[in-house]
């Protein structure tokens, strides 16, 4: 599992005008949640975003002030400005070793199903994240599912899915993730002829009535 490290600063004050204080300074408002409380952090933006890109809600991240404050978490949401796009507040879950934790994590697809290569089928993903409970070092980035097998009608479940060690699928184990399933099937051209057929059925009905 890849390290992933981000610096922040603890703050004293929350509140709105905290909040667009610290972004006028290129930073984004943050808080920690865990077991001993919360804190209130800023992050300096552009170190955020290569850690979202790598991290995302599924890799954990040690958050450090650089004065004795250090954490594992996992990045539980974000806030972005609807029109700009802009990260505008972050809240991390503090993460205590030997303490289980769940978690959403994305799934992969790899390979060709020869369903869809061979047969004329469409690649389905149902889900596209499973929900995991595992030890904090155990958690994946994401699952990995090889479609490559995979024919017309066949069907990856939750339960079919890769075993990965320490960590167990929740949620139904029934639930499809992918299929491979029938292209949409084309509705017949209607031909001018038959156009011209219902057309002069309807005059006659017309005529039929006014008699």
């Amino acid at each position: 599992m890849e390290d992933i490290s981000l610096s922040v600063s603890l703050r004293d004050r929350a509140g709105s005008g905290a909040a667009g204080r610290i972004r006028r300074e290129g930073k984004i408002p943050a808080v920690i949640y865990g077991t001993s409380g919360s804190r209130n952090l800023s992050v300096e933006r552009s170190a955020f975003v290569k850690v979202w890109r790598k991290a995302g809600h599924s890799s954990i991240v040690t958050i450090d002030d650089g004065a004795g404050f250090s954490t594992m978490s996992l990045i539980q949401s974000v806030q972005r400005n609807a029109l700009t796009d802009e990260f505008m507040h972050i809240d991390f879950m503090e993460l205590t070793k030997g303490h289980a934790i769940t978690a959403q994590i994305p799934v992969h697809v790899t390979g060709t199903a020869v369903g869809v290569s061979s047969e004329g089928g469409v690649l389905d993903i149902q889900l596209h994240e499973v929900e995991v409970r595992c030890l904090p070092m155990n958690l994946p980035h994401q699952i990995d599912v090889d479609v490559s097998a995979l024919k017309l009608g066949d069907v990856i479940h939750v339960k079919d899915l890769p075993a990965v060690d320490g960590v167990e699928y929740l949620g139904d184990a029934e639930a499809p993730v992918v299929a491979i399933t029938h292209g949409a099937a084309e509705e017949p051209e209607t031909t001018g002829e038959a156009e011209t057929e219902v057309e002069i059925i309807k005059e006659k009905k017309t005529e039929e009535s006014a008699s």
